[in-house]
């Protein structure tokens, strides 16, 4: 009787042991479900608020990229009185509003045959309706500042340094930074600083002549047209030194091949002589180191000797 009931208990515990086994499995999925639940609930909520925001980004950001291709593709130029007209290109070519196609010249105006020439300065394009010079800003010889030009449609500050020549009758601002300047009693000259001083191919050299500008300037003309097919404008604008001829050699004769260097002459009325400008620029540097040459060019204004 005693064996017979030990033997129950015994049984009895077995059966509650195994049931007691059997459930622990079943429970642990439904304690991961309730604590993991959520991470699953919410990475798809996640994935869809990243979604949802990635586009309002792009969105944001277009109108920035856009803004900054405008404004490395857009220039104003000005007609003849100072009226802005705006265009966009690069490389030298614009367009206007109305599709006219001007291409830019080493002397820094803007042409397109069969219309107005446009100025690249606003001052200069005044100066030229109305027949006279812009009067400088009063300057130090030596003194420094910074000015803007335009460069391939975008603004550039210039570090610019005043130079005051009595003897030879003008003062003009010059670019220090990137033309190395050396005078001499009857020049002076301007060369690129990474060029050979002892022999440039880029510079910019002044010098008075005791002759008229219109003699000096066909003296000049026919030495150049030996080689060159020459533009020649006898009522170029200059801002502050008013009125002068204005010779342009940089195609060469009969155009069967590009010439190595080009060259673009001023010959500025001084009194009863003149002053002789003379930019010299290797074919590849013409349209950029010239056009640095140009707007120092504008600077010039014409002093007692």
């Amino acid at each position: 009787m005693k064996r017979t009931l030990l033997t129950i208990l015994i049984a009895a515990a077995l059966v509650l042991s195994l049931a007691a086994c059997g459930s622990a499995p079943a429970a642990q999925p439904q304690e991961n479900a309730a604590t993991e639940a959520p991470l699953v609930t919410d990475a798809p909520q996640q994935s869809a608020e990243a979604d949802a925001e990635q586009p309002a980004a792009e969105a944001t950001e277009a109108p920035a990229s856009s803004e900054e291709e405008a404004a490395v593709n857009t220039a104003t130029a000005y007609r003849a009185g100072g009226e802005p007209v705006i265009l966009t290109g690069e490389d030298g070519v614009f367009t206007t509003e109305d599709g006219v196609v001007y291409h830019l010249g080493n002397d820094g105006m803007l042409r397109a045959e069969g219309y107005e020439d446009l100025y690249i300065n606003d001052l200069a394009a005044k100066a030229a309706a109305e027949g006279t010079a812009e009067p400088a800003v009063a300057r130090q010889d030596g003194e420094r500042f910074e000015a803007v030009i335009v460069m391939e449609g975008m603004e550039e500050t210039v570090n610019y340094e005043h130079i005051r020549n009595e003897a030879l009758g003008f003062e003009m601002d010059y670019d220090y930074e990137t033309f190395s300047r050396s005078s001499e009693a009857d020049r002076e000259r301007f060369v690129l600083v990474w060029d050979d001083p002892a022999n440039p191919e880029n510079y910019l050299e002044l010098s008075y002549s005791p002759e008229s500008a219109e003699y000096a300037a066909g003296a000049i003309s026919e030495a150049l047209s030996a080689e060159y097919e020459l533009y020649r404008d006898d009522s170029y604008m200059l801002e502050h030194a008013g009125r002068c001829i204005y010779i342009s050699a940089s195609s060469v004769k009969g155009g069967g091949y590009s010439p190595e260097h080009v060259q673009t002459v001023y010959v500025i009325p001084a009194g009863e002589g003149c002053i002789v400008a003379t930019e010299h620029c290797s074919l590849e540097s013409a349209e950029g180191i010239g056009r640095r040459f140009t707007y120092m060019l504008h600077t010039l204004s014409l002093i007692e000797k």
